[in-house]
């Protein structure tokens, strides 16, 4: 009779409920596409139909995108899923619920490599897997198209394959190869792989550089980095992006603010003291590490969580309150291994958060979201340690159990039932069924104007199934970046696209044989309109006139 490892029964169930978690609803929970999930799904449409990205550049290395340039291997994932399904939402977000699910399963692994001699490590790889599973962090990047659970799984896959090099060298080479990857995931890849490389060097140091196993790896990484060494000469956006609009060295106001801080000094004080305190390497290195110990404050972790849109979950943080219990504990637990792997996710943790210190956009859920790795696995070690010292071990488990899953009902109420009646509008909700408005209508009219509030043109594109060999032709762009660093699209075919449209002018001037398309934001004080498209929680989202 076949008999099933319990360990493996129970990372079968665990991997089921991950799956299920992040599948059920995906193409209608987010409420809807955000215009970043909406741009990767059409450009990886029209790299499938014309093998050239929207602005007609042959199989990028980096999209343009919205002129923030976004790394291109999560739109190539998306290609067959679209082949298969079609471009929708489905198949857009299909790729990171697959690798958020794959993410589960590689922490299990990792955890039982890392803790190898530790007496714990089986449990400790389920109790990581699971509550990764349940993490509202992980399931909100699972469910979205957002680049990071992309990253993530690969490097993932990367540090799993590097600390197998211990055993058999040869997976130097996939550990290298998947950690270059990322390059290709996330910006934030590119600070936080080769950190990390080279602490898994450190810790891999004399299995590494015997037999010329370091010189392979290091050609691996070459290679993979050579389109976009090419990409860099061409255009140094391709590989830093939108890195210098965000960046806390961007911050205009700090040359001023030094010039306060020296004048409040006087002309008394000592011209050294001042220049110690008084420059810009100081109040950078000042903002730095007040950014790195954001991302550490209680409000954010537990609280409030991420406010940028999409990010917000809406009344809680992007742990469960009940992780700051237990995260405490497994760290010290941790620190306490002999074994210097032991130390590996406090390293980790701490890299993760690099990228977010380094702008001025803090804090960050998506920036930092490498740090759900290192933070699972020691709310795991905590969770273990507490339920092996109190005395009667069923009551604890029956006791955390229930308490755990009240955390865990409270946040699938949020997200499931909150979000989308009451929140759609940060998921940028409205232009679907808008173009759906326009599509039946568009014939009529000569001219179709929008108003640009969320990239509308992107939605236009995506939802019409519009022909990206056309659209690469009829495109009407600036390329003169806004005051976010984002390009916008002016117009093609009769849509027009205007951006920062007001309304209460527009309506005086009307085109005639115009539909008009205003977003709420646009709309001032004005009421009335012809059409309404309205939130889920009833409230207008685009007014539609008709002239």
């Amino acid at each position: 009779m076949f008999k099933i490892n319990k360990a493996v029964f129970f990372l079968i169930l665990i991997l089921s409920l991950a799956t299920c978690l992040r599948l059920w609803k995906l193409d209608s929970i987010p409420p809807s596409l955000y215009s970043d999930e909406a741009n990767l799904g059409y450009n990886a449409y029209s790299i499938l139909k014309t093998f050239r990205d929207e602005h007609g550049i042959f199989l990028p290395v980096s999209l343009r995108s919205f002129g923030d340039w976004k790394p291109p291997l999560p739109a190539y994932l998306m290609i067959p899923p679209i082949y298969l399904f079609g471009l929708n939402e489905f198949s857009v977000r299909l790729p990171s619920a697959i690798l958020g699910v794959g993410s589960v399963f590689l922490i299990y692994r990792l955890v039982n490599l890392i803790f190898l001699s530790a007496s714990f490590r089986g449990k400790a790889a389920l109790l990581s897997a699971f509550f990764l599973a349940l993490s509202p962090w992980h399931l909100l990047q699972s469910r979205a198209s957002m680049l990071v659970m992309v990253a993530l799984y690969f490097l993932q896959l990367g540090v799993y394959f590097f600390l197998k090099g211990k055993t058999d060298r040869r997976n130097f080479y996939w550990g290298s190869l998947f950690l270059t990857v990322t390059f290709y995931a996330y910006y934030g890849m590119r600070l936080i792989s080769p950190l990390l490389f080279l602490i898994l060097i450190i810790y891999n140091y004399r299995e590494f550089f015997r037999k010329k196993i370091w010189l392979k790896s290091f050609l691996i990484v070459l290679l993979m980095i050579t389109p976009l060494i090419l990409g860099f000469i061409k255009n140094p956006d391709v590989v830093f992006g939108r890195a210098k609009t965000v960046s806390v060295f961007y911050d205009r106001g700090t040359d001023l603010r030094l010039w306060e801080l020296t004048t409040q000094d006087g002309i008394s004080a000592d011209p050294l003291i001042t220049r110690f305190f008084h420059n810009r390497p100081y109040q950078f290195g000042k903002k730095i590490l007040s950014n790195f110990f954001t991302h550490f404050h209680g409000k954010f972790l537990f609280l409030e969580g991420d406010k940028s849109q999409p990010f917000e979950t809406p009344g809680m943080g992007i742990l469960y309150l009940f992780d700051g219990i237990f995260i405490p504990a497994g760290l010290f637990i941790s620190l306490k291994l002999r074994s210097s792997f032991g130390k590996f996710f406090v390293i980790w943790l701490i890299i993760s958060i690099f990228p977010a210190a380094l702008t001025f956009m803090v804090p960050s859920s998506n920036r930092t979201f490498n740090a759900v790795i290192p933070l699972s696995v020691y709310f795991s070690l905590g969770f273990y340690y507490f339920s092996r010292k109190i005395h009667s071990r069923i009551l604890a488990a029956l006791f955390l159990t229930v308490v755990y899953f009240s955390a865990f009902t409270y946040f699938m109420k949020i997200y499931f039932i909150s979000i989308p009646e009451n929140y759609s509008h940060i998921w940028n909700y409205g232009w679907k069924q808008a173009t759906g408005f326009v599509q039946k209508q568009a014939a009529d009219y000569d001219n179709i104007i929008v108003s640009d509030v969320g990239m509308p043109y992107i939605y236009f594109l995506f939802y019409n199934k519009y022909d990206p060999a056309r659209f690469q032709k009829e495109a009407v762009r600036s390329y003169a970046a806004d005051q976010f660093g984002f390009e916008h699209v002016l117009g093609f075919n009769k849509y027009l696209f205007i951006n920062e449209m007001d309304w209460r002018e527009t309506k005086n001037s009307l085109m005639d044989n115009t539909l008009y398309l205003v977003h709420k934001d646009r709309m001032g004080e004005e009421v009335g309109s012809a059409e309404v498209i309205k939130y889920q929680s009833g409230l207008p989202a685009v007014n539609i006139f008709r002239n």
